[in-house]
């Protein structure tokens, strides 16, 4: 079913709220929860959490600064694995879960929020009566970094809508589901104040300019909070980066994860908190008091084993190539890969790339399991010793490298690409990021080139055509471009083909000119020297041309 959509104050679209029955009985009758995308079977999650960005074969025969740019796509590819489908199917509990006691059908609904106003007036500290049903869980996950644990919770976001608008008789603007950043100074009071940057940005509200002022004191900037994420039906507040609380100050620390417990606790609102392994300890010790922390737990992040899923990742992965000499999957290869990245999506993505990228700029056109090895060494050195640990498993030496800066491979192709292109003149020349709208054109350029390929248009042909035309119209749309492009070869066809005719015309009356000029030099007619040459016939004759 579409769904429809309402514009917001700020601009963008908010979904208007279609019921879906509910089959759980803790569901029914529940609009918040009856709004949501409905509850996925492992196989659908599976499909819809993966994201396989288009690819076409001939697209090896691209230019190689083409196909560099092209090698990007494989830094937004997804495959999910056991522990993205587990993931999935906690945080749909969670979410579900924390509305159960949050149904604005119900009075209590309507009691928490003039309980939270009453306290604001009367400057009283937060905690709500005890008749007033308030059951939330919160749920952690801990992990090395670039284990590929915010990618997962992100493809898990996207199945959600931001807003979710109930129009009357409820009148309500829900937000399923909001991430912030922990502070780097872990202060309870920025992450407020971030809290209400967010609902702005979502709602296109001014909560910020109401609430941001200086002066405020934290409690009750944790009630504004409070009341916000109650008026607007939040489904969970997910903090990333926690171990950021690891720098702060103790007391700060301290206040912190109060902040976090109350709104498990007092205001009922889900939490779900994403770190390295080094905020395990702190969050065991200090978050444990959370009602029903144990609902959903905590979810340990580890490094992919090589078994089963490691090939799935694998095998999907292998159909992104652009090289001319293409690579078959084979155990050795799925072997050498785990050993270089050692079960670390991010990495083993980020090897298969730039070993294509070294097979590009050499013009060898091909990979081996000794490129991967190659790459590893040279390009990823930051990561070799975090690697080195892994291999012996050791968790002291691993902690050290918990927080390094990952690779930034887009940083590296544009850098890449003048050697590529000017590699024959020009040796050590760098180039910086290109700007947006650079971007745009190139991506656009690449789109009208693969489209003229596939419509079996000679490569050199396809690629000047399109630059062509994209260099003399710079804010045209890729079918625009493909349309005037074939314009321009349809013409370009035409005129090869009138030409031919021409030039047999003229090879024709050329022969002929010359038999009527050896006749007369022999005293001919032309009439007479075409007849002998049997161009024509003569008259009442009994000859045949055909």
């Amino acid at each position: 079913m579409d769904e429809k959509l309402i514009k917001l104050d700020n601009g963008d679209y908010g979904i208007i709220a279609h019921y879906r029955e509910q089959e759980v009985p803790d569901y029914r009758n529940n609009p918040l929860i009856e709004a949501l995308p409905p509850i996925l079977s492992v196989e659908e999650a599976f499909e819809q959490l993966g994201y396989l960005p288009e690819y076409e074969e001939k697209e090896i025969n691209l230019s190689a600064h083409h196909r560099y740019h092209a090698l990007l796509r494989l830094t937004r590819f997804y495959q999910p694995v056991e522990k993205t489908l587990e993931l999935e199917m906690r945080f749909s509990r969670l979410i579900r879960g924390g509305y159960i006691y949050r149904n604005p059908n119900n009075k209590t609904h309507a009691e928490v929020l003039l309980e939270l106003h009453r306290r604001l007036e009367n400057n009283e500290p937060l905690g709500l009566p005890p008749n007033i049903s308030k059951t939330a869980s919160s749920l952690s996950i801990i992990g090395f970094s670039g284990m590929g644990k915010s990618t997962a919770i992100e493809r898990i976001l996207s199945l959600y809508p931001k807003v979710i608008v109930h129009q009357f008789p409820l009148n309500i603007m829900q937000i399923p589901w909001i991430k912030l950043n922990c502070p780097n100074d872990g202060s309870p009071k920025t992450l407020c104040l971030d809290f209400f940057i967010k609902m702005d940005e979502i709602l296109g509200t001014s909560y910020y300019k109401q609430y941001g002022k200086k002066g405020d004191s934290l409690s009750f900037l944790i009630i504004r909070v409070g009341q916000l994420a109650r008026a607007h039906c939040l489904g969970v507040l997910i903090i990333d980066e926690i171990q950021h609380l690891l720098t702060a100050k103790d007391e700060v620390s301290s206040s912190m994860m109060n902040f976090l417990v109350t709104l498990v606790n007092e205001i009922g609102i889900p939490i779900m908190l994403i770190g390295t392994t080094k905020a395990k300890e702190l969050l065991q010790i200090n978050f444990r008091q959370a009602r029903r922390a144990g609902g959903h737990g905590e979810l340990i992040w580890e490094q992919m084993k090589k078994d089963d899923n490691w090939e799935v990742l694998l095998t999907s992965m292998w159909e992104y190539q652009w090289i001319r000499k293409r690579a078959v999957l084979t155990q050795e290869w799925m072997d050498t890969l785990y050993e270089e990245s050692q079960g670390i999506v991010d990495i083993a993505v980020k090897l298969f790339l730039l070993a294509q990228s070294h097979a590009i700029e050499t013009g060898k056109e091909e990979i081996t399991p000794k490129t991967i090895n190659l790459v590893s060494h040279k390009y990823l050195k930051m990561v070799q010793d975090m690697l080195n640990a892994l291999r012996l498993g050791s968790e002291e030496q691993i902690a050290k490298y918990d927080d390094i800066t990952p690779f930034d491979v887009e940083e590296f192709l544009s850098n890449r690409t003048p050697v590529v292109n000017m590699r024959d003149r020009i040796i050590e020349q760098k180039e910086k990021l290109a700007k947006k709208r650079n971007q745009k054109e190139l991506s656009t350029l690449e789109t009208v080139i693969i489209t003229l390929i596939n419509l079996d248009i000679n490569e050199k042909l396809a690629e000047s055509t399109a630059k062509r035309i994209i260099n003399e119209n710079k804010e045209i749309s890729s079918k625009e471009a493909v349309q005037k492009a074939l314009a321009i070869i349809n013409q370009i066809n035409d005129s090869k083909k009138d030409n031919t005719k021409k030039l047999n015309n003229k090879r024709s009356m050329n022969i002929i000119l010359k038999m009527v000029n050896n006749g007369r030099m022999e005293k001919k007619t032309a009439h007479n020297s075409l007849i002998e040459e049997g161009i024509i016939i003569a008259p009442f004759s009994d000859n045949k041309l055909f």
